[in-house]
């Protein structure tokens, strides 16, 4: 009895403690199936889809087969989709090709076998496309020069404007008599000073539309030319002149107290006689002079004088072309 007693003793008062124990193993059997049952429904979800029917919604496995077999049927569609976009590609890049190449047959072709442009841009400061192999690019450098008689007050800052213009000379013994205007023919002749001089007829001198100022950002308007050979006993000199707008106007600002006048422009360099072999004239590229006439007091009476605008040189055009760029 008194063991019994004992352990009817013992139990009660252990009791507290196995209760607890109880308690927390509940606990933990608790949070372990609650852990469960969310990692099965993680799994599930990864591994289910939701599909819905008439009134309600079911649960369907995707299958590691199915999901493969789908990826495929989407990636056969899109190469069909992408071999279907190339040859329509390809379809059009051909009719443009035979397009292109029908227009290519229309066109004039040169000797050599190249295609011409329909489009030919020719440049104001240019010459003509008819021009001779006599082509001379002119450098002009007007301003004061010592002994003028030009007005005390032009170009007494000592401002220049220097300018470039292209001409052709056609060789004296072929060159076409076109008609020159009075002015230049009469004009040219009377700067001959020589009475035993010989002088050829006026050939009309070819020339670019426009002279070329200010490094192409102005421009001189060139209205007609001719020239004429004069030969003396011991030497020749070619002679030319050019029929010009002048600069004085909207851009006359520019240039201060220079200015080239409206009128004719009066040009004259030694002449070393023509090429026989493919009719090539020789002139002398030394500076020459730009002259000009006007009225004035200079000789005691008024009369027309010869007046120094400047001076100019003449280069071949193939030689100016390659040290210009232009």
């Amino acid at each position: 009895r008194r063991t019994t007693s004992i352990s009817i003793t013992s139990f009660i008062l252990a009791s507290p403690c196995v209760v607890t124990m109880a308690s927390q193993a509940v606990s933990m059997c608790s949070i372990i199936i609650t852990f469960a049952v969310l990692l099965s429904a993680a799994v599930e979800v990864s591994g289910f889809q939701l599909l819905p029917t008439d009134n309600s919604l079911y649960i369907r496995h995707h299958t590691l087969h199915h999901t493969l077999g789908r990826a495929l049927f989407n990636s056969a569609n899109n190469d069909e989709v992408v071999t279907t976009e190339a040859e329509r590609l390809l379809a059009k890049a051909k009719a443009i090709r035979e397009e292109l190449g029908t227009d290519a047959e229309k066109q004039p072709q040169q000797q050599s076998g190249a295609v011409q442009s329909p489009i030919q841009i020719q440049s104001e400061f240019c010459l003509p496309a008819t021009s001779s192999s006599n082509n001379y690019r002119l450098y002009l450098d007007v301003g004061r020069e010592p002994g003028t008689w030009m007005d005390p007050r032009w170009g007494a800052s000592g401002r220049r404007i220097e300018c470039t213009i292209d001409v052709s000379f056609s060789s004296v013994d072929d060159a076409p008599e076109e008609e020159v205007w009075e002015e230049i023919t009469s004009g040219l002749k009377s700067t001959v000073t020589s009475k035993s001089s010989k002088v050829s007829p006026v050939f009309k001198l070819q020339h670019a539309p426009f002279a070329r100022l200010r490094s192409g950002f102005d421009k001189m308007k060139i209205e007609e030319g001719g020239y004429c050979i004069e030969s003396a006993s011991k030497s020749s000199t070619i002679r030319f002149c050019l029929s010009v707008s002048g600069t004085e106007g909207s851009s006359s600002a520019a240039y201060g107290d220079i200015s080239i006048p409206k009128g004719k422009l009066y040009f004259a360099l030694p002449y070393f006689g023509t090429s026989q072999s493919d009719g090539s004239i020789s002139i002398s590229k030394k500076e020459g002079t730009i002259c000009v006439k006007q009225f004035g007091w200079n000789t005691g009476w008024r009369r027309e004088e010869s007046r120094i605008l400047g001076v100019f040189r003449a280069v071949p055009l193939e030689e100016a072309k390659r040290r210009d760029k232009f």
